[in-house]
């Protein structure tokens, strides 16, 4: 009996010294396992910086834009599946799209701004039939410039947003979904190093047909304006009132300019835009994809007016 009891006690310290290496080795391979991932994400942040530092990007934007913890990034490299990637809750590209567009004056960014004019999807365009005649990229980030210059020439400073929205995406491994978040992290640097802006403008293209994007006055023909309020912003109503004033403005110089004010909430929808960042964020859907840029421009011109009356009262 007594040979049988130690027997018995002598298989489970056994047991309990195998569990114990056993435990003891797998510590070990987490340390190391966390040690080399370490390693791996120091090397790869170490190549972002050297190649937006050839590009001329501020180096304190690349480590803001790079949030994958280690676990997450060595998950990302072994499975092609990025954590940071969202689901598409939106639509993706629709329609024309192009290259993003340099500042063809950059220098015209004023240093006092009050306007901040931004365009979270930068590639969407327009017809570019008439490209010769403007000798621009015909998309909604021109359209931001060309508006920066009216806008100026009517003593309101103003700046555009620059910076590319697709290599944020890049560097995040975020979907184009993921643009308003992309674009809010640029108004909020922007609003930290220019404390004079109130006023924020995000221009984009909408896809729809040509005959529902264009109105007529007096033999000129007009891209129509569409004002998108995002209503899970908590503020939303200030931003509806702000609309509503720009478009009263508008459509008293051309009555069939806009398209209306449409308030977007629930599910596969953005519902915030970021306009919960001020009372004065408009997100514009200017004209379609057939729009010629000489229509566009003559709607940019009746809205930087309309920002200009706005701004007197």
């Amino acid at each position: 009996m007594r040979k049988r009891f130690v027997g018995k006690r002598q298989k489970t310290r056994k047991k309990k010294r195998i569990l114990f290496l056993f435990l003891i080795t797998i510590a070990s391979f987490f340390i190391s396992f966390h040690e080399l991932v370490k390693f791996l994400d120091q090397k790869e942040k170490e190549k972002l910086t050297e190649t937006f530092l050839k590009q001329s990007i501020a180096p304190e934007k690349i480590f803001h834009f790079f949030k994958l913890n280690p676990a997450e990034y060595l998950f990302s490299k072994a499975t092609g599946i990025s954590p940071q990637t969202k689901e598409n809750t939106e639509e993706e590209i629709v329609g024309k799209t192009y290259d993003y567009v340099m500042d063809p004056e950059p220098s015209k960014n004023s240093k006092e701004p009050i306007i901040y004019l931004y365009n979270t999807h930068q590639t969407e365009g327009y017809d570019n039939s008439t490209l010769s005649e403007y000798d621009q990229t015909p998309t909604v980030l021109w359209g931001s410039y060309y508006l920066r210059e009216q806008l100026n020439h009517l003593a309101i400073p103003s700046i555009v947003e620059t910076t590319n929205i697709k290599e944020i995406l890049e560097i995040n491994e975020w979907s184009y979904s993921a643009s308003y978040e992309a674009s809010r992290y640029l108004l909020q640097d922007a609003i930290s190093k220019n404390p004079t802006l109130n006023y924020f403008i995000d221009l984009h293209r909408d896809s729809i047909p040509y005959e529902s994007s264009t109105t007529t006055k007096e033999e000129k023909i007009y891209a129509k304006i569409l004002f998108v309020i995002g209503k899970e912003n908590p503020n939303y109503e200030k931003n509806y009132a702000f609309a509503s004033k720009i478009e009263e403005l508008l459509k008293a110089k051309v009555p069939e300019i806009s398209r209306g004010i449409i308030l977007k909430e629930g599910k596969n929808v953005n519902g915030i835009y970021n306009q919960d960042i001020s009372p004065h964020v408009l997100l514009i859907e200017l004209g379609g994809e057939n729009n010629k840029m000489g229509e566009v421009k003559n709607t940019l011109d009746l809205l930087a007016n309309a920002l200009k009356e706005y701004l007197g009262d």
